[in-house]
């Protein structure tokens, strides 16, 4: 939460907004007034947060696109008197806090804020034009879009799987951890601990999923139910004014083991006990070549740093030491969804930790240490160097080896010299002067993967990719 003098900052700030533009009924209605940092209750904006925000399923929600909680929010009046101050941990305090404005109310977002698309890519937003902008596209998306993606055929394949289905509200939440299997057009509903509560059937017809003589825990939750979004391992359900998520629950077997080191492969993994409450080490990197690092939240290699190299066996993570020895420790999986995976940690024998691993895509400076950039960087190894989107002005290969900047043309030929320097995340291009004179200076290492660095300075955002011979 913002302190006294931020409020007054942000309150001065928005003094100068109405000065500007106090003969206009909404002074920030779309994104081309860029400059605007409030919001007025009864603009076209607000109106896009909140049904974004709606989870009950109406026909001018948006559907394709999350916010990522928690949000800080402030609300003034004509007056610019401090009406609210909030954070809002859900869609719904979100939905609530936007229909309890007055007309004449306005708020202003602390930013940056994340939005999450149903695909799983996370978008940073800095601004209200660029808020508008990405909720537009994802409305856009959402009308042309989602009946095209969930073919009966899709549906039936999935449900008819071997695995379960986990039950939730949009943000999350249920009344009870509940998983259905829906094999051989079955349904048994599953609590957490694995008993049945409730039994039925279901039908699939022109992408409605029609479940039937529900009487137990699910027996509101009987009817047709049609299937407005599809995305890997989820399908979301919407009857009347509810909607309803369906993500994919799978249990280890010796056919998953694929399955289950690519999911590990992507992204950062974060250990949590029973209570969701994270704990030990907070980032934790299973990298394409076997290796494994354990990072914690300063950055640095944990102690846990014996294991060096990982494989599934079976349904368990198994870990091997420098010498390529066997350590006692086994993770043995007993559920994994898309987004998070279940432990029994054993030693040896002896059931010691029952944790979930969590994925966390949008990848903290903590899971990119100085030391594993140094490490890539002073390599032998060269870096392509592009735009996000793969282009750049020329094909260009940059050698980092001993603190020296050496890029190459696609010939082979030396274009450019200088050095660099690490601190803290941060990448310094010195001394350039010809082909890369325009990058000098300081980048921010955003994102580390297993031979790829996406750097940040300003507007610019800039991928190395290592290419080695």
């Amino acid at each position: 939460m913002k302190n006294v003098f931020a409020k007054f900052m942000f309150a001065a700030l928005l003094m100068g907004t109405f000065t500007l533009t106090s003969c206009q009924k909404e002074f920030e209605e779309l994104p081309d007034n860029n400059d605007s940092n409030a919001i007025e209750a009864s603009s076209a904006t607000a109106t896009l947060i909140k049904n974004t925000s709606s989870e009950e399923g109406q026909n001018n929600s948006i559907e394709c696109i999350d916010f990522v909680y928690p949000i800080d929010l402030f609300s003034f009046n004509i007056n610019l008197e401090i009406t609210n101050t909030v954070t809002v941990n859900n869609d719904t305090e979100l939905r609530l806090f936007f229909t309890g404005l007055g007309d004449n109310d306005v708020v202003g977002i602390d930013f940056p804020i994340t939005l999450e698309k149903y695909d799983g890519t996370k978008i940073t937003i800095n601004s209200n034009a660029e808020l508008v902008t990405a909720l537009e596209a994802a409305k856009d998306s959402c009308d042309s879009n989602q009946n095209e993606l969930c073919s009966d055929e899709d549906i039936n394949e999935a449900l008819l799987g071997q695995c379960k289905f986990k039950i939730t509200n949009l943000d999350g939440s249920f009344f009870e951890e509940l998983y259905v299997d829906f094999s051989g057009n079955n349904i048994h509903v599953y609590n957490a601990n694995t008993t049945v509560v409730d039994e039925g059937n279901w039908s699939l017809q022109n992408g409605t999923l029609q479940m039937n003589n529900l009487s137990a825990t699910l027996a509101n939750y009987e009817g047709e139910w049609k299937v407005i979004d599809c995305g890997d391992g989820l399908f979301k359900l919407k009857k009347g004014e509810e909607t309803i998520v369906l993500t994919k629950s799978c249990e280890a077997t010796a056919g998953s083991n694929d399955e289950v080191a690519n999911l590990l492969k992507e992204c950062v993994w974060s250990f949590t006990d029973a209570n969701d409450t994270f704990i030990g080490v907070v980032n934790l990197k299973f990298l394409q070549g076997g290796e494994v690092k354990f990072v914690d939240e300063n950055g640095g290699l944990s102690v846990t740093d014996r294991y060096t190299s990982w494989e599934i066996d079976a349904g368990a993570i198994i870990f091997y030491n420098a010498n390529q020895e066997l350590i006692s420790e086994r993770w043995k999986i007993t559920q994994y969804l898309e987004t998070e995976i279940s432990l029994d940690i054993y030693n040896n024998t002896e059931l010691e930790y029952q944790n979930v691993l969590k994925r966390d895509c949008n990848e903290s400076a903590a899971a990119c240490s100085d030391a594993d950039i140094n490490d890539a960087l002073l390599g032998q190894c060269k870096f392509k160097i592009t735009n996000v989107d793969g282009t750049f002005s020329e094909e260009l290969l940059i050698d980092f080896s001993n603190n020296n900047i050496h890029v190459y043309d696609a010939n082979n030929t030396v274009v450019e010299e200088g050095n660099w320097s690490l601190q803290s995340g941060t990448l310094s291009f010195n001394n350039l002067s010809m082909t890369l004179a325009n990058y000098g200076g300081e980048w921010k290492v955003i994102e580390c993967a297993d031979g790829l660095f996406k750097l940040e300075k300003g507007e610019e955002t800039l991928l190395l990719t290592k290419k080695c011979d």
